[in-house]
């Protein structure tokens, strides 16, 4: 398999959420390049449903792409943390709900071509209502909440753009049937 080298390594940018670097890349056929990486923590993300088949979703604008957008509740990890606490943490401090059971359903890099990031899904169950929300001081959420075959079709609408929240999605599907909490 033909595999690119990392010859040096500069970092053009340094943040408080990302660092951009420029890596100088040795190609398999000899010739040299560059490659602009964004590195940034990994991330959780939680499909919170509870047992009506309701789910406890968040709209939010988002600048970069300039427009709100509903979506599962998700977070950075915070240093050395397992990812099955940072689900649960950011559950609850988005929308004030606790799943007491998750289930795993994918870790995957999204967007491989340009970032380190990695996200972990998961399907929020057993769900308590603790209403400790605790938002960083950056975030301006809305609660929303409504039937787990409403979000289907918003999906199926192409009225959700992020593919954490479509993930969740698709992937809880299935299991959420075969548990009885959707139709």
């Amino acid at each position: 398999m033909k595999r690119e080298k990392i010859e040096s390594r500069t970092v053009l940018y340094r943040g408080i959420y990302l660092q951009l670097e420029a890596l100088n890349i040795l190609f398999p056929d000899g010739s040299t390049g560059t490659r602009e990486v964004v590195r940034v923590p990994d991330a959780v993300a939680v499909l919170p449903v509870d047992s009506t088949g309701q789910v406890h979703l968040v709209r939010q604008y988002r600048a970069p792409i300039e427009t709100h957008c509903i979506e599962v509740p998700a977070g950075l990890l915070d240093h050395d943390e397992y990812v099955e606490d940072a689900a649960v943490r950011e559950c609850e401090e988005e929308t004030g709900f606790r799943p007491r059971s998750l289930e795993r359903l994918v870790t995957y890099a999204h967007a491989e071509g340009y970032s380190t990031g990695w996200i972990t899904l998961f399907l929020g169950t057993d769900l308590k209502f603790t209403g400790k929300t605790h938002l960083d001081s950056t975030e301006f959420l809305e609660p929303l909440t409504l039937p787990f075959a409403d979000l289907i079709d918003l999906v199926d609408n192409r009225r959700i753009v992020d593919s954490k929240t479509i993930l969740c999605t698709v992937l809880s599907r299935d299991r959420l049937n075969r548990m009885g909490l959707i139709r």
